[in-house]
């Protein structure tokens, strides 16, 4: 699957069967439970379950109203319904081949002679459109202006020019090029595209082509949202049937092995990523300049744009990283961008092949609870610092206190913070149980829901990079005149490298969705176990550095940890190298 968009009662799937585009619609009949002493399924705290077939979700929807208040029935089940189709159609391990899914990069210019064009008011003129995509590697460009392909800047892909007589004409020869099924996307991406290009896009069709807008959408269904984003409201649209990767949100959400960016402008970020900047025109004063007095380099201009984005999806991978990342937890590549919905399917998926059925997502309490623990730095110059990690704080957190929602011991809340967890007067723990530092104790005699899946990801990772070591061994080996073997061995090494990349973020992800109160697995129980554990052990081992440094450099009470952030101790050395 590409894309699994919900309409009524019908699901309108879109994906690829033995290679070629298919589209479907479908009449889904979701299953939900109850609670029955002759069920053959479980709930997540061992309660039987008996499974009712609803005709429609529609139908599923009215009964789960009509039944929620009765007295003694408990409804159990996923009314997520993209998440269960795909679980049903899809189960177990999906497979997907990167080259058969059409990744269109796109970037509009705009008449900018009056300032910036805002998208939501759509009303300067669409100057030129261009698009590629990683099926036929072609630059297609629509403009108004004089362009000859021959003279291109681009001269390692091929580029088509289409020629349009004015602006209206441009976004119908645009329209009709991108309904073409071979052209369709899957995905689409750009730079900053989901709040400017589509919704100017959008917006301007609609000015000057009313309701052709729809024809970008396979479903015809091209539906307005406003997103709110650092206290500020903005437009976009979701169009049915295509799955939208913005790579500027991309970069933010994966890209951080770069470290934050003073800029996130598409000509700095290229800068940092690739050595390049986008095509100059300081010979002018600014765009609208260039557009008027040199069209055939405001086109190569446009072009330079999208090969920039097409250039950091070949060097990061961030797009292949966010469909191995869908297709694992079983949702749309967008879910990607979240962590609840990704994480709730991942576990919808895990139980239901257990036999386990999910427990209803309700409204959850939730009040303010401590975070990580920061210590203040020492002000001042340090030589010698040395930073520490703990390695995965919270999912080892998790792991070691068997930390789940269905092993909370209802009956057991002792008096505990990280302050009497770390002194010799904490309260006697009850060995059956693990205390955490807020007073809460799990059970310890069946693995949790999630300790196991956090100890499976664990596993699974180990044995993903160790394939991905065999490969690159077998790289260093291969003979390097067989190119069709080296493309076998890289592309081997490049999926192995995403998918332990991908497990690595998701279960970095993991303590976001559980401190969410949307979250179905959302205890705030749970969530404040986890920060102040987290904050008794990374004080723990601010107090074992202090003794051992202490100890080596012949100091007393000499504090050597000069800050602390959560997970990580940052230490001065400086002792030690002066009397080693």
């Amino acid at each position: 699957y590409t894309n699994v968009t919900r309409y009524g009662n019908m699901i309108l799937y879109r994906g690829y069967e033995n290679g070629k585009k298919v589209s479907h619609k479908i009449k889904y009949a979701p299953t939900l439970f109850v609670s029955s002493p002759k069920g053959d399924w479980s709930s997540l705290t061992g309660e039987k379950c008996a499974p009712i077939r609803f005709d429609t979700m529609r139908d599923a929807k009215e009964w789960v109203q009509q039944n929620k208040e009765v007295a003694g029935r408990k409804i159990f089940g996923n009314t997520r319904y993209i998440s269960s189709f795909i679980n049903e159609y899809f189960p177990g391990v999906i497979k997907f081949d990167r080259n058969l899914i059409n990744v269109t990069t796109i970037d509009i210019e705009v008449a900018s002679d009056d300032g910036f064009p805002e998208p939501e008011e759509a009303s300067k003129e669409v100057t030129a459109i261009c698009l590629k995509n990683n099926i036929d590697n072609t630059y297609y460009v629509f403009g108004v202006g004089d362009y000859d392909v021959s003279k291109s800047l681009m001269k390692t892909h091929r580029v088509v020019y289409i020629k349009c007589i004015n602006e209206a004409m441009l976004l119908q020869k645009f329209l009709d090029h991108w309904s073409t099924p071979s052209h369709t996307p899957d995905v689409i991406t750009g730079w900053n595209s989901r709040f400017f290009d589509i919704p100017y896009l959008v917006n301007r069709i609609n000015k000057l082509l009313p309701t052709a807008h729809k024809k970008l959408s396979p479903w015809g269904m091209v539906d307005e949202r406003i997103i709110n984003s650092f206290n500020r409201k903005q437009q976009t649209y979701e169009i049915g049937g295509i799955e939208h990767l913005d790579y500027l949100e991309l970069f933010k959400k994966f890209g951080y092995s770069y470290g934050a960016q003073e800029s996130y402008k598409l000509d700095h970020i290229a800068h940092v990523v690739l050595d390049e900047r986008k095509l100059s025109y300081d010979e002018y004063t600014d765009l609208h300049s260039l557009y008027k007095n040199d069209y055939q380099k405001f086109i190569d201009y446009n072009i330079k744009d999208v090969e920039l984005i097409d250039r950091l999806e070949d060097k990061m991978g961030l797009i292949t990283l966010a469909l191995t990342m869908a297709y694992r937890g079983g949702v749309n590549y967008t879910d990607t961008l979240g962590t609840t919905a990704i994480w709730d399917a991942i576990l919808y998926r895990d139980l239901s092949n257990r036999g386990i059925i999910v427990p209803p997502n309700g409204d959850k309490f939730k009040a303010d609870y401590p975070g990580g623990y920061v210590k203040p730095p020492q002000v001042g110059m340090h030589d010698w610092v040395v930073s520490f990690d703990l390695n995965s704080l919270y999912p080892n957190i998790i792991v070691q206190w068997n930390m789940s929602p269905e092993t909370i011991v209802e009956s057991e809340r002792t008096a505990m913070n990280p302050d009497m967890a770390l002194s010799e007067n904490h309260p006697n723990q009850n060995p059956e149980y693990a205390l955490a530092a807020n007073g809460v104790s799990f059970k310890k005699d069946k693995e949790g829901v999630l300790p196991k899946i956090i100890v499976d990801y664990y596993n699974e990772r180990k044995v993903v990079k160790k394939k991905m070591l065999i490969a690159q061994q077998e790289k260093e080996n291969a003979d390097k005149s067989n190119k069709s073997e080296l493309y076998r061995i890289e592309r081997d090494i490049s999926r192995y490298e995403n998918e332990q990349m991908a497990i690595k973020i998701l279960l970095n992800s993991l303590y976001g969705a559980l401190g969410n109160k949307y979250f179905r697995y959302f205890d705030l129980r749970v969530a404040e176990g986890i920060t102040l554990t987290g904050q008794t052990v990374i004080r723990w081992a601010e107090k074992s550095v202090n003794e051992f440094m202490n100890k080596v450099c012949a100091t007393e009470d000499q504090d050597y940890v000069i800050a602390i952030d959560t997970d990580s101790v940052y230490v001065n050395f400086g002792e030690v190298v002066k009397k080693y």
